[in-house]
């Protein structure tokens, strides 16, 4: 769910309320109207289209109660190749309220009339494939619902079965169509993880060093297609995410240390859904994989002080000291390679930041790092941190 406040108090909100042909964790019987067992569950593509196009009025509710809103009105239900997309615009006060304090917590919708088909698996549970069902409401959550119990509500006599969207991918068309470029064949929106993280930015680091802002633009060119890995571990079975897309992002609102605009390069990442990553997954959702850092080579190195390229003008000035009201710091430019991104522990201790090469460009030393990545580069740290669109 991508939620953005307008100033005049309206809520923008978009995500993806089910993906179709994707199949659910093991839901109980309860779930399922005349459900003969526990079962997983597929909805199948053009369910969702089909019910939109005969019964188009779907309402939008807050935490199934409140009316806040209508398909066609400020409601625009679709069905794409991942599954219904919802993009509402909300102007309620008690749901304005809640996307401030950050309680939004996601998509649920009701469906009824369904047409369904069980099939019973080997270990006593049942498959459902759900072919046909009339979409009767998408609500915002801020909390739990009381369909995680009781899963079946009556409605004017029908049977309305109640699913939220907590877990689904917010990956969107673009999104797969980008990561289609360095994948060998189309992935599926279930098939992937996505995630985006702040590599590094032009604010002084503990190092006393700093990228300028035509770095950081280079280096968002630099570091789409790169590997992520851990600690800077080069070995193949390390490599664990790609980035696939970039972007500069200036805050007008933040001034760094030097008077400028904060500016961050932002990137995200996809890895493949597997048992194998499955913890890793967890571990970043739950915020305990956070900090990164990267790895490159730049061309030059100026003193902030002098103005000296310090890989062919070598001066006095040390890093860290006042010269003046002018605290002494080097700022990196013209990036000239982009190796990898590697989640780290403590990348603040000293050696586990941003490595990267000063000075003249070192022949044998590039071919190193590609080959082996023998540390004969400075290392510098840089802290970077994962930021949330959902």
């Amino acid at each position: 769910m991508k939620i953005e406040l307008r100033d005049e108090g309206t809520l923008c909100i978009s995500g993806y309320v089910n993906a179709v042909e994707r199949q659910s964790e093991l839901l109980p019987k309860s779930k399922g109207a005349g459900a003969p067992g526990d079962f997983k569950e597929r909805i199948k593509e053009g369910a969702f289209a089909d019910s939109l196009s005969r019964l188009p009025a779907v309402k939008l509710t807050f935490n199934h109660g409140k009316i806040i809103g209508e398909n066609g009105r400020n409601l625009i239900l679709t069905e794409d190749n991942i599954g219904l997309r919802a993009e509402a615009t909300v102007d309620d006060e008690e749901t304005v309220a809640a996307a401030k304090a950050g309680l939004l917590t996601g998509w649920s919708f009701g469906m009824t009339n369904v047409s369904d088909r069980y099939v019973k698996q080997a270990d006593g549970t049942f498959e459902r494939d759900v072919n046909r069902l009339d979409l009767t409401e998408v609500s915002l959550l801020t909390r739990r619902p009381a369909y995680h119990t009781t899963t079946v509500e009556l409605r004017n006599g029908a049977a309305v079965e109640m699913r939220n969207a907590d877990d689904l991918p917010e990956v969107s068309a673009e999104e797969l169509e980008k990561i289609s470029s360095y994948s060998r064949r189309r992935l599926k929106a279930e098939e992937v993880y996505i995630f985006s993280v702040m590599l590094c930015d032009n604010e002084i680091d503990r190092d006393c060093e700093r990228f300028s802002v035509a770095a950081l633009i280079k280096l968002a060119e630099l570091f789409e297609g790169k590997t992520g890995i851990f600690d800077h571990d080069a070995s193949g079975r390390n490599q664990t995410a790609r980035i696939f897309d970039t972007e500069v992002i200036a805050d007008e609102s933040r001034q760094t240390s030097q008077g400028e605009p904060y500016t961050g390069l932002y990137a995200k990442a996809y890895m493949m859904r597997t048992e194998t990553n499955a913890d890793l997954i967890r571990e970043i959702d739950g915020g305990i994989k956070k900090e990164v850092s990267v790895s490159l080579s730049a061309r030059k190195k100026y003193c902030s002080v002098c103005g000296r390229d310090l890989g062919t003008e070598p001066c006095e000035h040390i890093k860290g000291r006042y010269y003046g009201d002018k605290r002494c710091h080097h700022i990196i430019s013209e990036p000239t390679d982009a190796y990898e991104w590697s989640f780290v522990a403590v990348p603040a201790q000293p050696k586990a930041g941003v490595t990267k090469t000063s000075g003249r460009e070192d022949t044998e030393t590039i071919k190193a790092i590609n080959a082996a990545r023998q540390r004969e580069i400075e290392i510098l740290r840089l802290k970077g941190k994962m930021y949330n669109e959902n």
